[in-house]
């Protein structure tokens, strides 16, 4: 008698978790055995799906909360649900025990055999035993545990031979991982802790994964990481990011590459000039900078300071047409004091970034700057979100008069013929992080259609 499987997908947080998602689901997808029928739903909540396989995320305690909260509202639709991902080392057995519905969960360094435990019924059975092994363990003693153990000194990474679900090919694009986690140490993320340390993959093999993208008409690629400015630094001692893009540039396919995650202490000119060679290399700077005071910066465990921040910036200003750069920062870091901060909206101010994303310092349990004192209080904290708020909403409003009259290139991701309004993507800008717009057709003024669902455009 044949068996069917109906299961739908859920991602939190991260695209590097979207990446595994995607992976998983193909691998599902693609090792169905003949006595099973595994049918993929986009929805969820749909009737018809029995499983749903939710990849979750621990690196704040806000997305720890997002984990049990989704898990918990897919169990009370009565849906079987299937865990992976990073909440697992950090999770709270006691809620899981007082789940309905939960079906299995899959750790990390069995996230490739996902399609087999999924569609073999002994593999989840083991999987619950694992489970209740490790039920009373605190997060202090499973760490004390891998790291005896040795479990997760290499980090599980996909390889081109396996199986991938392209969610965002409909939209022309699709993230491409180039390693996993990090060397880093900063004091307030525990990263290296669960997950060890950075382990890169081959040349040989992304450039299989990209010519397997661009074959299936992906035309912009977004290549992460923790860090890919360390890229290869495990594998030859030396960062290797400049010469795996001279590869992929090679590949003949029309296309585009961005790059995320390029931290600054390892960000050197000589890397920035090479880039510039890149042709099909988006102008698009991601760099998370976190601060601007050196003093802050130290307490971070951040090795680079305001003068090298300063040169990188001045440098791809005036060496780059129409750069786009993104960064992020983290307010009230525990000794951030007034001056601190008044250095970071001046910086802001004179850089004018074109997209920052802004995360609000709270202690991690684990993560050293959870020890350190002095820390900001309510007060104080409210009257630096507001402050700042306001300086970055002024420079996003200036930015927007600027684009009147330039021509761009947009991809379509929604069209309301009822209110005619295209809601787009310009392709500068970094999908799922950055702004889209709504435009409505009686200001597109040049309509020129690329392929497809890709369009240029100039606003009145």
């Amino acid at each position: 008698m044949e068996k069917t499987f109906n299961f739908s997908v859920i991602n939190l947080w991260c695209n590097k978790n979207l990446v595994d998602t995607e992976f998983v689901t193909g691998e599902i997808l693609w090792k169905q055995d003949t006595d099973t029928i595994v049918n993929f739903f986009d929805n969820p909540e749909d009737p018809n799906v029995e499983y749903v396989l939710i990849n979750t995320c621990w690196f704040l305690s806000s997305s720890r909360n997002e984990a049990e909260e989704t898990i918990q509202y897919y169990d009370d639709l009565w849906k079987k649900t299937i865990i992976i991902g990073c909440y697992l080392p950090v999770k709270d057995d006691d809620f899981l025990a007082w789940l309905k519905n939960l079906h299995s969960i899959i750790p990390y360094k069995e996230i490739e055999k996902s399609s087999d435990i999924l569609l073999n019924n002994d593999k989840i059975n083991k999987l619950k035993i694992w489970l209740n092994n490790i039920k009373e363990s605190k997060l202090k003693d499973y760490i004390k545990t891998i790291s005896e153990n040795n479990l997760n000194k290499e980090a599980h990474i996909w390889w081109s031979k396996s199986v991938r679900a392209f969610f965002n090919a409909d939209y022309w694009y699709e993230f491409l991982k180039i390693s996993e986690w990090c060397d880093n140490r900063c004091s307030f993320c525990i990263i290296p802790q669960i997950r060890w340390n950075q382990k890169s993959r081959t040349i040989e093999d992304i450039i299989k994964e990209v010519e397997i993208m661009v074959s299936n008409w992906i035309k912009e690629i977004e290549i992460i990481s923790q860090d890919t400015t360390r890229y290869w630094i495990d594998l030859y001692k030396e960062a290797s990011l400049i010469k795996l893009l001279k590869e992929i540039d090679k590949v003949d396919w029309d296309f585009k590459i961005r790059l995320f995650y390029m931290y600054p202490d390892i960000l050197t000119m000589d890397s920035l000039k090479e880039l510039k060679n890149i042709k099909k290399l988006l102008p698009y700077f991601d760099i998370p900078f976190q601060h601007i005071s050196k003093n802050v910066l130290k307490r971070m465990w951040r090795f680079y300071d305001d003068k090298h921040i300063f040169k990188v910036l001045d440098f791809i200003k005036k060496e780059f047409d129409n750069p786009f750069i993104h960064t992020n920062f983290i307010i009230w870091f525990p000794w951030e004091t007034e001056e601190n901060f008044k250095e970071l909206l001046d910086f802001v101010k004179k850089y004018e970034f074109d997209s920052i994303s802004v995360f609000w310092y709270h202690d991690e349990p684990l993560a050293a700057s959870s020890k350190l004192n002095d820390k900001i209080n309510d007060k104080t904290i409210i009257s630096r979100v507001n402050i700042f708020k306001k300086t970055v909403e002024k420079i996003y409003t200036k930015k927007e008069k600027l684009r009147k009259n330039k021509i761009e290139i947009w991809y379509i991701t929604e069209i309301n013929e009822e209110e005619q309004i295209l809601t787009v993507r310009p392709e500068i800008k970094a999908p799922e992080i950055d702004e889209y717009d709504n435009i409505s057709f009686m200001n597109i003024i040049e309509w020129e259609l690329y392929i497809w669902e890709k369009i240029k455009y100039k606003l009145k």
